[in-house]
């Protein structure tokens, strides 16, 4: 019975030992697979599942005060880039309006006025310039007439000693020759009195040249200020209407109807998704090998693993998480405990797969760069995410100003007066 009982046990013991040996030796084969793996994967692979989406969140304030008329937009509502979100009271923008307008006309005319008086008088310079030199041909005629007068009188003065001419003939000489000198000085005084009016006329054309100072219409002063408060009133107009400077989705409201808000009230945020990121905080260990432009892929645990995104990393921040934050840690402290730093790193992402599964913000996400390409800088940023961010939905008006002014002062200038005249 003896040798009976221990042919099993050593059955047994046989079986165990090719059990173990067999356990052994996947575990041996799964650490050389696993080695393997490292040495051709997971050696060129940083992962995080500490990652999440984020967004340039655009806070869309009001640009003057107001009452709130109409509201055109909800959360979750889709708005392209110059739709209307949110409509204040304009009855005293419109006001505003009307009474700068008018008042540019006004200034438009007495412009239009100082530069016809400009005019005039340097006409009536031109006319006294013309009144002095026929003053100086009369006295040059006063004079010659003078000087054959005294020269008839000398003449006949020694012809008249010598019994030759009578005494009355002499007295008539003399009275010629006193009115010839007569006739002289009223020529001089005339030139006088053209020269000093020539003064005068010079003196006011100066004074209303300097008004005008040489400059077109829309130049002067008084229509220049008027026109500046004529865009001012456009601009006050324009901005009781709220745009969407982006196309982007509707985040939560935080104004009603009948509400009253002031200049820099936020009204509501909008949110681009076309243009979302991923925020991947990799540990301090691990961003050695990233490099600006290196590809990624990355899930989102709202869809699972089945949806795979793809990007690149598009830079690298310069500084932890933790020395970003709102209170940066203190370690000089005696009970200092070493914790591992993690580095914010964008990931753009490609926007075909956003597509078809946008990412709202804020999601979690995994996320794994390829460590393969080292060519790209270690800090910097792709040209996708470096672009410069631009509006023009408030240009509109500045344009909408500026063609309202030239309307007016076109109006109200010379070639309108021109065209009502008979």
């Amino acid at each position: 019975m003896s040798d009976g009982a221990q042919q099993p046990a050593s059955r047994n013991g046989l079986g165990r030992r090719r059990g173990l040996l067999a356990i052994a030796a996947a575990v041996v084969l799964a650490g050389i697979s696993t080695a393997l793996w490292w040495w051709a994967v997971g050696r060129w692979r940083a992962t995080t599942d500490d990652a999440y989406v984020n967004a340039d969140v655009v806070q869309v304030s009001a640009l003057t005060t107001g009452t709130v008329k109409a509201i055109a937009v909800h959360a979750g509502q889709r708005v392209r880039r110059g739709d209307l979100l949110v409509e204040l009271d304009d009855a005293d923008a419109r006001i505003a309006l009307a009474q700068a307008e008018a008042a540019l006309a006004k200034a438009v005319r007495g412009a239009r006025g100082l530069t016809s008086t400009a005019v005039a008088a340097e006409a009536g310079v031109a006319q006294r310039r013309s009144e002095v030199e026929a003053a100086r041909a009369n006295l040059a005629a006063a004079d010659t007439a003078l000087a054959k007068a005294q020269s008839d009188l000398a003449r006949q003065t020694a012809l008249a000693q010598r019994g030759f001419v009578s005494p009355d003939t002499l007295t008539a000489l003399r009275a010629a020759v006193e009115a010839a000198e007569a006739n002289r000085a009223a020529a001089a005084g005339a030139l006088a009195a053209a020269l000093a009016g020539t003064g005068q006329a010079q003196a006011q054309a100066r004074a209303a040249v300097a008004q005008v100072d040489g400059a077109p219409l829309a130049g002067q002063p008084d229509v220049a200020l008027a026109a500046a408060n004529v865009r001012q009133a456009v601009l006050a107009l324009a901005r009781t209407r709220i745009l969407a400077p982006v196309d982007g989705v509707a985040g939560p409201r935080s104004v009603q109807l009948g509400e009253r808000v002031a200049q820099g009230t936020p009204v509501l945020s909008l949110v681009p998704l076309d243009g979302v990121w991923v925020d991947a905080n990799f540990k301090e260990t691990e961003i050695a090998a990233l490099r600006v432009g290196q590809p990624a892929t990355l899930t989102a645990d709202a869809y699972g693993a089945a949806v795979v995104y793809s990007g690149r990393v598009a830079g690298i921040v310069p500084a932890t998480g933790s020395a970003l934050s709102l209170l940066p840690a203190q370690n000089a402290t005696g009970n200092w405990i070493k914790v591992v730093q993690r580095v914010p790193v964008r990931i753009w992402l490609d926007p075909a797969p956003l597509a078809a599964h946008p990412l709202q913000v804020g999601l979690s996400m995994q996320a794994s760069v390829d460590l393969h390409d080292q060519s790209g800088p270690r800090l910097g940023l792709l040209p996708e995410a470096a672009r410069t961010q631009r509006t023009d939905v408030y240009d509109g008006a500045a344009r909408d100003a500026d063609a309202l002014v030239a309307r007016i002062v076109a109006a109200n200038g010379p070639r309108a007066r021109k065209a009502r005249q008979p």
